[in-house]
């Protein structure tokens, strides 16, 4: 619940997902169709339906929106699974009726199919289902709200019980049926399916050990602490046995796999579903007539809560769509700058080089475009700082509004991602540059040879795979490499070496929990010494690699020289290098050849791999040789 009243979400919300909405389609098997008015006449159609409509019309020619309309009736084979994605991509918003197949009761597939669909395209979908609910004694858009809820999550564990203990608990409330003839009717009822499906959402680990105290559960736990005492039958596969009772209705609706980034949430007054590229909300055709949709949206984005990341975001493809021309015409003036590009761009012979060209030159128009465009979403942005601003109270953070509390509570966690962000980043070419980190033999190795030095092709030899004469050592070309150490062993070695010259015994130095370990390691991260890397491009780990043996900096990078087959060339898909290092024999003249495999598993942003590649020119140009002390 928010303190402070002053804060106003809604105006940035409208700005940034109903503002842009230009074009709005309406599916509703009671509305008529212009083709459907043309062939049949209006005589055919309820006339509340033909006001509805009408309402609709009005609405989408408002001046405050002015919105481009379509209507279908939900009956043309156009409107199968497999087109409805297409046919609705270029609609912002979508109001949908949920009962398509000319009944107005039970789970309807049609609707769901085309909801499903559209949370898997990568348009993003704002959905209004407008609706009039189950008939009957139920008559409340919670049913429909629920069968969307189903059809876009997996079914829940909790939802499903071996055979045996299944058997178990039948035995026993067999038992409990003697005493309480209604028992499997109580626990059946003691928890409405929605309120189950919130907890399952919130609350699994609990409910699964029987340890849950909220609300929406007070009831099943009362009838359970009043089983009889001779019953034996535990807590947990009560809950599992009810849990599977209430949603077994949905035992066949339920989605294969959970939508990505799936979120639900309601209140006494709206409801709402998120996925990653959808948003819906369900309202009710007799509580709210069309021309309040676009507010009842609003309240429903207000209760999702985006960051506001996901507000600026969504502003800067809008600046984009609504100004992109304008912007791309200023850029695409600079022709002497524009030649310079595309020069660089026809230069690239191969996939793979035309690949890292490309990347280069969309990057720099990327650029382009965000100087174009700065200015208003800047201004949107500060606006938007501004009004969080007012949730700063002496009892809340504004943080706290919008991040969840573990993700708050964890500040080592947000310090080693933001860090890992400013110096490192995607690989951006497909050959060895200044800066990639390469595994080799679980070791990371640094590359600090300039770049200038590392450019395919700038010695002339040829990489047409018909030439079957050029030695694959022909294409060598000599590496710098630097070995990169764990930080935390890192920390542990300066601490040794710190204990060893202070000659402190072992019990005199108190031990370090792994967290107190990072936390230390995160005090030296300005030392000039530390990366930060995800090296597993399918992990969000995060490895802290220290620049010397080290954290303390005071001893020398060990550098190495490699030798790099294809002169540094890898396949965009793998990063895959062979290297070979040299070392003398232990007799003779001659040198040991030995045959290695790297792959490149990061890359650092330019600006932190120059400068760790002056810091080895330090290491290696040190003045004094002939001094003594």
């Amino acid at each position: 619940m928010l303190d402070n009243i002053k804060f106003d979400y809604k105006p940035f919300l409208k700005q940034a997902y109903i503002d842009p909405i230009r074009t709005v389609t309406v599916i509703d098997d009671e509305y008529p169709t212009l083709d459907a008015l043309v062939t049949k006449g209006r005589e055919e159609f309820n006339s509340d339906d033909i006001n509805r409509l009408s309402e609709i019309i009005a609405v989408s020619r408002d001046i405050k929106y002015n919105w481009l309309l379509d209507v279908y009736d939900g009956e043309e084979d156009k409107l199968s699974v497999d087109n409805v994605s297409s046919r609705l991509h270029h609609s912002d918003l979508l109001i949908l009726d949920y009962h398509l197949d000319g009944e107005d009761d039970g789970f309807c597939q049609k609707s769901i199919n085309i909801i499903k669909n559209l949370s898997n395209n990568r348009h993003f979908n704002i959905v209004a289902v407008h609706t009039k609910g189950y008939t009957g004694e139920k008559g409340t858009v919670n049913d429909v709200f629920t069968d969307i809820i189903v059809s876009l999550q997996a079914k829940p564990k909790l939802a499903s019980l071996h055979q045996k203990p299944l058997k178990l608990v039948n035995n026993a409330l067999d038992q409990w049926e003697i005493e309480q003839p209604e028992i499997r009717v109580n626990l059946i009822n003691s928890i409405p399916k929605l309120d189950l499906l919130f907890l399952l959402k919130k609350y699994e680990i609990e409910l699964t050990n029987g340890l849950l105290e909220h609300d929406f559960f007070d009831e099943f736990s009362s009838i359970y602490d009043e089983k009889p005492e001779d019953i034996a039958l535990c807590k947990k596969l009560l809950i599992r046995w009810t849990c599977i009772e209430i949603l077994k209705e949905y035992d066949d609706k339920f989605a294969s796999e959970t939508a990505k980034h799936f979120d639900w949430g309601k209140n006494e007054t709206i409801t709402w579903v998120k996925t990653e590229d959808l948003f819906l909300t369900v309202i009710g055709k007799k509580q709210t007539p069309v021309s309040e949709i676009p507010d009842k949206l609003l309240e429903a984005m207000e209760d999702w809560r985006p960051h506001p990341h996901k507000l600026i975001l969504s502003k800067l493809r809008n600046e984009i769509e609504s100004k992109g021309v304008s912007a791309s015409s200023n850029i695409l003036n600079k022709k002497y700058l524009q030649a310079a590009w595309l020069k660089d761009l026809l230069k690239a012979e191969n996939n793979s080089e035309i690949q890292t060209a490309a990347w280069g030159t969309v990057s720099k128009l990327w650029e382009e475009l965000a100087t174009e465009i700065k200015y208003d979403l800047g201004t949107f942005t500060a606006n938007l700082v501004n009004q969080i601003k007012t949730l700063e109270t002496d009892k809340q953070s504004a943080l706290n509004y919008f991040v969840d509390t573990k993700v708050m509570e964890n500040e080592v966690e947000q310090v080693l991602h933001a860090n890992c962000f400013s110096c490192s980043r995607t690989i951006t070419t497909h050959h060895i540059i200044t800066g990639h980190i390469l595994e080799i033999n679980r070791s990371y190795w640094l590359c600090l040879t300039p770049i200038c030095d590392l450019v395919p092709g700038q010695k002339n030899i040829s990489h047409n795979p018909k030439i079957q004469d050029v030695d694959p050592f022909d294409q060598l070309i000599p590496v710098t490499l630097v070995q990169m150490y764990d930080a935390k062993e890192a920390l542990k070695s300066t601490r040794d070496s710190m204990i060893k010259s202070l000659k402190i015994t072992s019990e005199n130095i108190p031990s370090f929990s792994d967290e107190d370990l990072m936390v230390q390691l995160l005090e030296h991260s300005t030392s000039n010494n530390m990366i930060f890397i995800k090296p597993n491009k399918d992990s969000d780990e995060i490895r802290i690699l220290s620049f010397t043996v080290g954290i303390d900096g005071k001893a020398n990078p060990k550098a190495k020289d490699f030798y790099v087959e294809k002169q540094g060339v890898f396949n965009i898909e793998d990063r895959k290098l062979k290297l070979y290092s040299a070392q003398p024999c232990d007799k003779g003249l001659e040198l040991k050849i030995t045959p290695l495999e790297g792959t490149v598993v990061a890359e650092l942003r330019y600006e932190y791999a120059l400068n760790l590649l002056g810091k080895l020119g330090v290491s290696k140009s040190r003045v004094g040789l002939d001094f003594i002390n």
